[in-house]
């Protein structure tokens, strides 16, 4: 009887590592895969809006990446779209974007998760408009020729999950940098 219980002792506590382990293994695997996912929509989100700023892309498309709530009040495409954004005179060819994610935590439980990212678009490949250029050189001399530089800014990123999809829900500026 005794010999009995040391094993089924022994039996009990392996399978309880057993159990810890593989419970570890299957949380660490959904945070890695959150993780990549989250990545993924932040790095392609805010390409695609610095497109719609830079490029004048199609707006509509950046409902994949972002909730429409955050669209309706994003600062950086509300002056992007509007009459006073400072690339309306330059016919914008290609941008180098780039983001850092500095940090990123998301349960693999929960539907909210945060990240904080560095922006930056260190090269604009463009030139002013032919019949801006005048006016231009007037202004501010040959230095306004070119496209004017995109602010690097770090961001705290909320992402909501609904659907079993992710979207961005808020961009909360932190500090501009310098470039």
């Amino acid at each position: 009887m005794r010999i009995l219980k040391r094993f089924l002792n022994f039996i009990a506590s392996r399978m309880f590592f057993i159990t810890v382990i593989s419970a570890l293994l299957i949380i660490s695997f959904y945070l890695a895969m959150n993780t990549a996912n989250i990545w993924v929509l932040i790095s392609d989100g805010l390409k695609a809006r610095a497109g719609v700023v830079l490029m004048d892309e199609d707006a509509s498309d950046l409902t994949k990446y972002f909730r429409q709530e955050f669209l309706s009040q994003d600062p950086v495409l509300q002056v992007g779209l509007s009459d006073t954004s400072p690339y309306r005179d330059y016919e914008i060819r290609g941008f180098d974007h780039r983001v850092r994610m500095v940090s990123v935590w998301s349960w693999p439980w929960e539907n909210v998760a945060r990240a904080e990212i560095i922006e930056s678009i260190p090269a604009i490949d463009g030139t002013i408009l032919s019949s801006k250029r005048e006016a231009a050189i007037a202004e501010g001399g040959e230095e306004r020729l070119s496209p004017p530089k995109w602010t690097t800014s770090r961001y705290r990123v909320t992402l909501t999950r609904t659907a079993g999809q992710w979207k961005i829900s808020n961009l909360q500026l932190l500090e501009q940098l310098e470039n």
